[in-house]
């Protein structure tokens, strides 16, 4: 996913085999791939320009199979050369498939995928290797052992997950060069009950990166993606992404937890899975914060808000009053009003009985006072404090300017807020209140912000 290439050879479309185009076609993660065509046959050039082709096959110089999938036309242009003209057509395209051949979107189907995540090999933390030091008067040895365990299972709905361990050989070079190097990389495999098209695979995907990236604490993305189709050739997969910068390997202790803080994989996995449809707009504003390094202080704040109102609405009591109740007491308001009014009245009342972001903020953080106790000392201030932060941000309202933090307060009511926001997703993840406290407090980011 994150490497670099360039493949010279010829392409075609799916319903025009015979009709091939010699071209050129460039990857890298941060702009995606191109494909430039060129040739002097204007004919096959309308061709092509006329489409608007979904897949373009291709075959590399060097053999490899590929197919481009979601393509878009991003530059059609025609170089005159003396007394003929040399035309060439520029591709985008969304995804690359290296290693088959797909004829139609519909064909685009994988039995399984093996992903190999950014900081997932920190956040598994579990070696395979062992040295072994032999040493008398005759023999000095050293044994590199190498144990691989067995693959952990997670079964949700018709979809098996696997945890498992890989373990790359060195090559005969090195070793002839007086060099050994064997890597340890950690996949996850997604094993469906049947066959399941590109989109299905890529919905997992992101739901097991965000689920990473809430452990991490940092951005996880896939490095490796190796599709098996119904014909057992294996496809890597190359799509576009958003990077963040990667100073350095990522330590445990900068992680919010890891796989052996969990009990049991499969549950706090399915409940990520199962949680997702509820929970998605709180996934989604939480885990912005973390892929968007750049984003203003002030949206961080607004996001992170949003996420625990968000996550209130879902979890707790949503409303003021019993639905019955309020209903009467608004007919009982909307019969002391003229006739004409009553319309308009009705519409600015319809969310009336909904808790006021105030109202939901102290109830999220009373529930989880006996984690928070030490970090917010005095929660009606901190409240307060976020609130009218949140109000000058949104509304813009003058009279709320001096009330509203700015630099540093600022900063750190945005951690706090991170905090509280990962407290509410480690809870429907299915840890106790206890181990969120000894998760949070061993953290040493959140360290800093203990008072």
């Amino acid at each position: 996913m994150i490497e670099e290439f360039e493949y010279e050879g010829v392409w075609w479309l799916p319903d025009n085999p015979e009709i091939k185009i010699p071209g050129i076609l460039k990857f890298t993660p941060t702009e995606g791939a191109v494909l430039k065509l060129s040739s002097d046959n204007e004919y096959i050039l309308a061709m092509f320009a006329n489409s608007d082709p979904e897949i373009i096959l291709g075959i590399s110089s060097n053999g490899k199979y590929i197919t481009l999938y979601k393509c878009l036309i991003l530059q059609p242009e025609i170089t005159r050369i003396d007394s003929y003209s040399l035309g060439s057509i520029v591709f985008g395209s969304q995804m690359v498939l290296v290693g088959s051949h797909f004829q139609k979107p519909e064909d685009i189907k994988f039995k399984s995928m093996s992903i190999h995540y950014l900081y997932l090999n920190e956040w598994f933390k579990m070696p395979s290797f062992k040295l072994r030091r032999f040493e008398n008067e005759t023999i000095k040895k050293m044994i590199i052992e190498c144990e691989i365990p067995e693959p952990i299972p997670a079964i949700i709905n018709d979809y098996k997950i696997l945890l498992e361990v890989r373990i790359l050989p060195p090559s005969l070079s090195s070793i002839e060069q007086g060099e050994v190097n064997i890597k340890q990389k950690t996949y996850i495999k997604i094993e469906p009950s049947e066959n399941k098209s590109l989109d299905e695979f890529l919905n997992i995907i992101y739901l097991i990166q965000g689920f990473l990236s809430l452990g991490a604490l940092k951005p996880s993305y896939p490095l490796i993606i190796e599709g098996e189709t119904r014909t057992n050739k294996y496809v890597k997969l190359y799509y576009r992404m958003l990077i963040p910068k990667v100073t350095s390997l990522l330590h445990p202790q900068d992680m919010l937890f890891t796989f052996q803080d969990i009990p049991d994989f499969e549950t706090f996995i399915k409940n990520w899975f199962e949680k997702a449809n509820l929970l998605e707009p709180v996934y989604y504003l939480y885990l912005i914060t973390l892929y968007d390094p750049d984003m203003y202080i002030e949206q961080q704040l607004l996001s992170l808000v949003g996420a625990i109102e968000a996550y209130h609405r879902r979890t707790m009591d949503n409303f003021e009053l019993p639905k019955e109740q309020h209903n009467k007491r608004l007919e009982e308001i909307l019969r002391s009003v003229p006739e004409e009014y009553k319309g308009w009245l009705n519409e600015k009342l319809s969310y009336s009985n909904e808790k006021s972001l105030r109202k939901r903020l102290k109830e999220v953080v009373k529930e989880f006072d006996p984690i928070l106790k030490e970090l917010i000392p005095v929660l009606d201030s901190f409240v307060d404090k976020v609130v009218k932060t949140r109000n000058y941000l949104t509304h813009n309202d003058e009279k709320l300017k001096d009330q509203a933090a700015t630099g540093k307060d600022l900063l750190e009511l945005v951690e706090n807020l991170k905090i509280i926001a990962e407290i509410c997703l480690l809870k429907e993840l299915g840890f106790t209140l206890d181990k969120i406290k000894n998760l949070i407090s061993r953290n040493r980011k959140t360290r800093k912000f203990i008072k």
